[in-house]
């Protein structure tokens, strides 16, 4: 079994006041760096990078996930949801590669206007990078944004990939490389995030039966759920940054840190009792699931809708409710409770 990661080891700033002024203060806490160092040699496009380009890139990208901009794309989104979930009416139903990952799959195709990739994107598994015999592999997902870049140059790459090949950012058009940055954190940034969500909603319905019948009849009651779940499960846990210091240092001779968001979700002082699903917490203390700040996740309406669409149909279909009868996930502890974190696996039937 593999030890933690490299980011894992990091120190971290920790609970909800600390993390949240240090996911604003863009200055001291800089995203100036390379990740997964294991299997990319480019930045992931606006995440790793600061202002001005940050600030740019995403005024270019809110287009594409802004609420009004996904509208036309709820019913598609629906649509695969209901055909998702459906053989739960007859059996079990497995919640990553059954329904989160070909759910996501669809959802970016159509987003990116690039439907004949589903098939490739699908065989990579809930991540990007694979699991090749316990290693990590990026070479497939390279393999695409290289074809994917070349063909926005043509003007045939989609949406994205023709818009990233001719419109100035910042003043210049994006290099090679910088394209390939962005196309990666499209594919990748919101991919097993996403599946961990669905999964998680799934877990915690199974989890706590009680609030079924308040979930079957209120979409606003699902909403408090949602978020919740988001809050709890917290998909993306922890995020590394440079700690350039009060003064602004050199990012490249400064120490990384982890921008603990699992800790400030779960911080007692803010969230009470913080192991336990309450759907009447107050909205004056927002979770930090989807970040804090500049680098607030641009796709957190999209992983919204998603979420949405899959609760909704688990109930049409199961509306008394679901157990789980395979649980393959990593739990962290709040307080002296397991709370799952990521799912590999997830198998439930209805009843």
């Amino acid at each position: 079994m593999s030890g933690p990661s490299r980011v894992e080891r990091l120190p971290r700033v920790t609970g909800y006041d600390a993390v949240r002024a240090a996911g604003r203060d863009f200055e001291r806490y800089s995203s100036l760096h390379q990740g997964d160092e294991d299997v990319r040699t480019y930045r992931q496009l606006p995440l790793e990078s600061d202002p001005p380009l940050h600030s740019a890139l995403r005024a270019f990208l809110v287009p594409f996930f802004s609420k009004g901009s996904l509208a036309p794309f709820q019913l598609g989104i629906e649509a695969d949801a209901r055909d998702l979930v459906a053989p739960l009416r007859s059996g079990k139903l497995e919640m990553v590669r059954g329904v989160g990952l070909p759910l996501v799959v669809r959802t970016i195709a159509r987003l990116l206007d690039r439907p004949g990739d589903i098939e490739e994107w699908s065989s990579w598994g809930p991540s990007v990078w694979g699991d090749h015999d316990g290693r990590r592999d990026g070479a497939a997902l390279l393999a695409f944004l290289e074809r994917a870049v070349n063909e926005g140059a043509a003007g045939t790459g989609g949406r994205l990939f023709n818009l990233l090949a001719s419109t100035p950012i910042a003043g210049v058009v994006l290099t090679r490389d910088q394209q390939i940055g962005v196309g990666s954190l499209l594919l990748a940034g919101g991919r097993d995030t996403v599946m961990n969500l669905i999964a998680g909603i799934a877990w915690m319905v199974a989890a706590h039966p009680t609030h079924v019948a308040a979930l079957r009849g209120d979409v606003t009651t699902r909403t408090a759920f949602i978020e919740e779940t988001l809050r709890l499960t917290t998909p993306l846990g922890l995020m590394e940054r440079i700690d350039r210091g009060v003064g602004g240092g050199d990012p490249g001779q400064s120490p990384h840190v982890g921008l603990d968001f699992a800790s400030a979700n779960h911080d007692a002082t803010v969230f009470t009792c913080p192991a336990e699903l309450r759907l009447d917490r107050p909205a004056s203390s927002p979770h930090v699931a989807f970040g804090i700040g500049p680098h607030a996740c641009l796709g957190a309406p999209l992983a919204r809708i998603e979420a949405h669409a899959v609760l909704h149909e688990l109930l049409t279909i199961a509306p008394n409710g679901w157990s789980s009868t395979s649980c393959d996930a990593q739990f962290r502890e709040v307080g002296s409770v397991k709370i799952p974190a990521s799912f590999q696996r997830l198998v439930v039937v209805a009843g």
